[in-house]
């Protein structure tokens, strides 16, 4: 077991968090903070679906047949290459939530 100290201050926010143990309220901000990053990493990728009529995997195989016209344009590559990393950052973020201890009911 790891002991966490916190200032007076921080403490006193933690008490208002719903949670009958410390770790119990510790888990909800966590999966609070998870959930944000997940959500803010679909907002964006959600751009690019609307932008490019596509999900990334569809985008990805059409890039790889050489469908997309004019894939080198920069916008277009640029475009590719940060769609491509919020893709893995939301699998990044929904792993480290999968990996959370459950809260006790």
């Amino acid at each position: 077991m790891t002991t966490l100290a916190l200032s007076p201050q921080i403490a006193s926010y933690l008490k208002s968090i719903e949670g009958r143990t410390n770790d119990d309220k510790l888990l909800r901000l966590l999966e609070t903070y998870l959930a944000s990053q997940i959500r803010a990493c679909e907002q964006e990728i959600s751009e690019y679906e609307v932008r490019y009529r596509s999900t990334f995997a569809e985008f990805a195989r059409s890039w790889e047949q050489d469908e997309i016209p004019d894939k080198h344009n920069h916008v277009i590559e640029r475009d590719y290459m940060e769609w491509e990393g919020l893709v893995a950052e939301k699998q990044n973020w929904l792993e480290r939530l999968r990996n959370l201890p459950r809260r006790k009911p």
